[in-house]
């Protein structure tokens, strides 16, 4: 009998992978939630056999009718959507940083996930969630208000306690996205100089490598042998390359045909005034974060994918197969 993967933020990037990856997989059908179930992309995912129902993150019991009879759970949250939701601003407490008032509502979806999650223990085997780093624990209180961060780790704390979760929980965590500096639109972007030359700006030494991945293709196979393989309470970091600034704008340069420029570091004072609104100041220390205590955190038992034998993207093949004329104005 076909067991059910239940994923939640189906149109997303991570739900999306998961969810190509099980319909590829025999023995699965998968059910995926979203909040518009008339979305042309919930739609797309119909019309390819999978059952599309409606869900809301702050609402429990949408979930749990959601995850009724779930063998495996894939949950996700996102502090982004939330962050840029025009109703954030109006419903944070007056003088709190638009920032802090998401990092509560991530942690309040995230415990709610769990608790859905936990009301199918009679069916489920695996409830996987999309974490990260605790940044403040990690960091030894260096980093207290790393927002985006230790809302995740905060609700994995909370599911790790829910009884009916025990021996079925496990969580993944994504590395820095390959995206961040070709189609996201932020200003580390490559920019072509008089001389026709590429330069690159971002957080941090430009010679330090940190943790990147193509998620939309990577990160479904890791969750696959999180359920298939892995033991519960397995934290598998799915972290494709490893590169550093320099060589990030070299290889692009390299595949794209065009003359590399150097690197200019940014200080965390210059990326939060050129990404204003507190963006910057989750992306900045989350980049610094990661050069000085890792960007997985120091939790111990911690796996990568080459323990289970999962062939990742390197960046040199995903520059390779993408043509970002259009982004760097050639």
């Amino acid at each position: 009998m076909a067991k059910l993967v239940v994923i939640t933020g189906i149109t997303g990037v991570q739900g999306s992978s998961v969810a190509d990856t099980f319909l590829q997989t025999p023995g699965y059908t998968i059910r995926g939630v979203t909040r518009n179930p008339e979305s042309a992309a919930a739609k797309a995912w119909a019309a390819k056999g999978v059952e599309i129902v409606q869900g809301e993150l702050d609402d429990v019991k949408s979930l749990e009718r959601a995850f009724k009879g779930a063998s495996v759970i894939f949950g996700v949250t996102d502090f982004w959507t939330i962050w840029k939701d025009p109703r954030t601003a109006e419903q944070k407490a007056p003088g709190q940083e638009l920032v802090a008032y998401c990092y509560e509502v991530e942690l309040r979806h995230g415990k709610n996930l769990a608790d859905a999650a936990a009301s199918t223990a009679a069916t489920l085997d695996r409830y996987i969630f999309s974490s990260m780093a605790h940044a403040t624990k990690s960091s030894g209180g260096k980093y207290t208000k790393l927002y985006h961060m230790d809302s995740k780790a905060e609700a994995v704390t909370y599911a790790q306690g829910l009884p009916a979760l025990q021996g079925k929980f496990s969580q993944i965590q994504a590395p820095i996205y390959f995206q961040v500096g070709t189609e996201w639109g932020l200003p580390i972007a490559p920019k072509k100089q008089p001389d026709g030359t590429y330069r690159m700006t971002a957080p941090g030494p430009g010679h330090k490598p940190i943790p990147f991945g193509n998620v939309r293709t990577d990160l479904g196979p890791c969750v696959k042998v999180l359920v298939e393989e892995a033991p519960p309470n397995t934290n598998l970091f799915a972290v494709g390359d490893y590169i550093s600034w320099t060589d990030y704008l070299r290889i692009i340069c390299e595949t794209q045909g065009l003359k590399y420029g150097g690197f200019d570091e940014l200080s965390y004072d210059q990326i939060n005034e050129l990404i204003p609104g507190g963006l910057g100041h989750e992306f900045g220390l989350n980049v610094l974060f990661a050069f000085e205590f890792g960007y997985e955190g120091n939790e111990p038992g911690i796996v990568g994918p080459g323990k289970y034998g999962i062939r990742m993207t390197s960046f040199r093949e995903y520059c390779e197969k993408n043509d970002f004329s259009a982004m760097l104005g050639k």
